[in-house]
């Protein structure tokens, strides 16, 4: 139990911060060797790249477990107590569903890409790598907004106001 309360946890912080920190040694070793050497790595470019891809779909993910998200929510603020818990219902739901859809079409676009057989042409890295990102992104963001809607009903059940 532990272990999946740590995964739970810091499982996106930790992926992206690794993630960070590699996409970062990759960009210095590349700028050291194109400027310093005069030979550029032909595959850093690419890889740091894809890995960027990977932290802007993990990132939006742990932006919805943070609730971290932007939103707009001038009028929202001028309404009372319950409608307010209305419209956060609400958005949630739209949210999900356009995850979900999100991740519905990211996989046929993933798979397409996949049977494609396409590779990246300084690092050999299969295409489908960072296309993957999106469905895998996605469904995070469906675990934690379920996770965040949980939360907010055990909030309401107990009197309270729910995580905005």
């Amino acid at each position: 139990m532990k272990v999946l309360r740590v995964l739970n946890d810091k499982l996106e912080e930790v992926f992206l911060v690794v993630l960070m920190a590699v996409a970062t040694a990759i960009v210095f070793a590349q700028v050291v060797t194109r400027f310093v050497l005069k030979t550029p790595l032909p595959w850093s470019e690419e890889i740091a790249r894809f890995m960027f891809i990977w932290l802007i779909w993990v990132g939006a993910a742990f932006a919805t477990k943070e609730r971290a998200h932007i939103r707009i929510d001038f009028l929202v603020n001028r309404l009372p107590k319950a409608g307010q818990r209305v419209c956060l219902v609400l958005s949630t739901i739209v949210w999900l569903l356009f995850a979900v859809f999100m991740v519905y079409v990211s996989l046929i676009l993933t798979r397409s890409v996949m049977t494609g057989g396409q590779v990246g042409t300084g690092s050999g890295i299969p295409v489908w790598i960072p296309y993957a990102a999106i469905p895998v992104g996605m469904a995070l963001m469906i675990f934690r907004m379920i996770q965040n809607i949980i939360i907010d009903f055990k909030a309401l059940k107990k009197g309270g106001e729910p995580d905005a």
